[in-house]
């Protein structure tokens, strides 16, 4: 998963047409206070690019969903595809507080070649990384701050290494708090020094 979640979704042929199977969903910023992993199984056929599924019983290592659970609370997956990957959106509710499994997933080859949201990585590496991604700067002193967001979602808090008070156009961010940008925003030799959960 992108956007800053850990999560599986591997696919694979079924009676049904396709076996969706989801695992994850906790966000990579929240450390120790991370939700517990989700889990769940589908089952539906491939209609144009996307599957549409039904959650299925099944036993997990981190989640069990009965025949009775699905009677009292029937749950749906879609997963509509495209070369780079998928983007999964479910209305299964037996995830804990915080998990999330719904969200944009790419291949696991691409994936290796990605950046993590994690200290070390560049500008420039999250750029490609996360190319739709917006940053909006919630605090300018003694360092900059800025909010990574993905739509109207916050993926995590990131804090740059270097003099990032200066933007790359030659306005200080103190100026700027609130202001969202792109990352061409940033000097392009800065590095993640600190990834904190969004809030």
């Amino acid at each position: 998963m992108r956007d800053g979640r850990r999560a599986d979704l591997t696919l694979a042929p079924s009676a049904a047409g396709w076996r969706v199977s989801l695992k994850g969903g906790a966000s990579s910023a929240d450390g120790a206070g991370a939700a517990a992993d989700c889990q769940l199984e589908a089952e539906g056929p491939l209609q144009g690019q996307t599957i549409t599924a039904q959650v299925v019983p099944f036993e997990g290592t981190d989640l069990s969903v009965s025949a009775q659970d699905l009677a009292a609370r029937p749950a749906h997956v879609t997963v509509t595809l495209a070369p780079a990957g998928a983007t999964v959106a479910t209305d299964f509710a037996g995830c804990g507080v915080g998990a999330d499994l719904s969200g944009r997933y790419v291949r696991a080859d691409a994936a290796a070649k990605t950046a993590p949201l994690s200290p070390g990585a560049s500008v420039a590496d999250l750029g490609a990384a996360y190319p739709d991604a917006r940053l909006q700067i919630v605090e300018g002193y003694p360092w900059a701050r800025f909010a990574l967001r993905q739509g109207d979602r916050r993926i995590a808090v990131l804090t740059f290494d270097g003099e990032n008070e200066e933007l790359a156009d030659g306005r200080n961010s103190m100026q700027a708090i609130g202001a969202v940008v792109g990352w061409s925003a940033l000097k392009p030799d800065l590095h993640v020094a600190k990834v904190e959960a969004a809030r």
